[in-house]
């Protein structure tokens, strides 16, 4: 297998801060066309867009039940607002499967989470072939039909996925009056599955209709390490047809349940989570952060299916804020891979320079900067952004 190290695809400053509280605000939405050119110069019809990643100054989305990427450039305002998006490509993968959910590694290739097995697949931007596919644990075999992996997130530490509703031998479907417990799955740095975690979505909001759904759409890794959950539900309300969800994650506390062959009738303690965000925004499928904005801020982007009469091909802009650093991107790149040589060049800058930002320790003692930073510097770096 040829080597594989992924990395966040983000940007913050050197040092060490505590994690601040999160808020979000919708900016506004642009909407896409409906055609694309493949590498081949073939022309296809954009539809199902369900997940969406940032690579370099573009985007990918991915649509379901193809074997087709849409690349997609969107310019963000200083406030996080949408200036402009347009369909400015696409590619043809050597399988057509039902993708949900997309992440770009930085080394020119692409992970999709594909939801009928359900699996993780990489596939190459160049040409499209797939280059391997990751071990899933055993129990996921226990996905509902087109329930199983929406989501896919990726950071320095790894990846994380989800089924979207719950596994038959872990519970039942969402209601009008209660959630359902979804298995968060998470892949250490080499990509091999190291952890499970329960996660309970939010009941329908409002009553069942045909294809009602409350379930877990996709995932998100911010800069600071902090995992974002988007829940996707459709139901009959005054609120309109969908309602969009978006939830700050806490593992703290939480059970890892990947010993465990069912949930139900089993103790355990499922991960917490904060609302953030809650609205229409249609058929919301997929989550992407965009550029920095500023001090813990950025934009964050988001993706609408058009599979039904009311949702259309669009765009979603929201701001986040409070979002932490990640120690070792000294350079506040937004390349990938974000941590490269570039940031032991501007650490030592920093550092010759006299400038507070390369007192990494924290440390008050005479001399604030000394050899002690170039060893927390190094030790961040190695970590990556967890």
């Amino acid at each position: 297998m040829r080597p594989h190290a992924v990395t966040l695809t983000l940007a913050l400053a050197v040092g060490p801060t505590l994690a601040q509280p999160l808020s979000m605000s919708f900016r506004n939405v642009a909407g896409l066309g409906n055609t694309a050119v493949d590498q081949f110069g073939v022309p296809f019809t954009v539809a199902g867009l369900s997940g969406l990643t940032r690579d370099g100054p573009d985007y990918w989305a991915v649509m379901d039940n193809s074997n087709k990427l849409v690349r997609i450039t969107i310019s963000v305002s200083a406030t996080g607002s949408i200036v402009s998006a347009a369909i400015v490509g696409g590619l043809s993968l050597a399988d057509s499967r039902d993708f949900e959910g997309i992440v770009a590694t930085g080394l020119g290739t692409v992970l999709l989470a594909e939801e009928s097995s359900p699996g993780v697949h990489e596939y190459s931007l160049a040409t499209g072939e797939r280059l391997r596919s990751l071990s899933i644990p055993a129990v996921f075999a226990a996905i509902r039909p087109n329930n199983g992996f929406e989501s896919l997130a990726l950071g320095g530490a790894g990846a994380w996925t989800a089924n979207e509703q719950a596994l038959t031998v872990d519970g039942g479907v969402s209601t009008p009056t209660a959630g359902t417990v979804v298995r968060l799955l998470r892949f250490g740095p080499s990509l091999d599955p190291v952890a499970q975690f329960a996660y309970v979505t939010e009941p329908l909001h409002g009553s069942a209709i045909s294809g009602s759904i409350s379930g877990l759409a996709d995932l998100l890794l911010l800069p600071d390490g902090r995992l974002l959950a988007l829940e996707r539900s459709l139901a009959a309300s005054i609120q309109g047809l969908f309602r969009t969800r978006i939830f700050a994650i806490d593992l703290a506390g939480a059970s890892d349940v990947s010993g465990l062959a069912g949930l139900v009738g089993q103790t355990y303690s499922p991960v917490a989570k904060t609302l953030l965000y809650a609205g229409d925004q249609q058929n919301l499928e997929g989550l992407a952060l965009g550029p920095r904005l500023g001090e813990g801020r950025w934009s964050l982007l988001g993706i609408v299916d058009d599979g039904d009469p009311i949702s259309v091909n669009r765009v979603v802009a929201f701001e986040i804020a409070g979002v932490g650093h990640c120690p070792g991107n000294c350079d506040d790149s937004t390349t990938v891979p974000a941590l490269n040589v570039n940031d032991y060049l501007c650490f030592s800058n920093l550092f010759a320079a006299g400038d507070a930002r390369a007192n990494c320790d924290g440390s008050t003692s005479p001399p604030v900067l000394n050899v002690n930073d170039f060893a927390c510097f190094v030790s961040a770096f190695a970590a990556g952004c967890t």
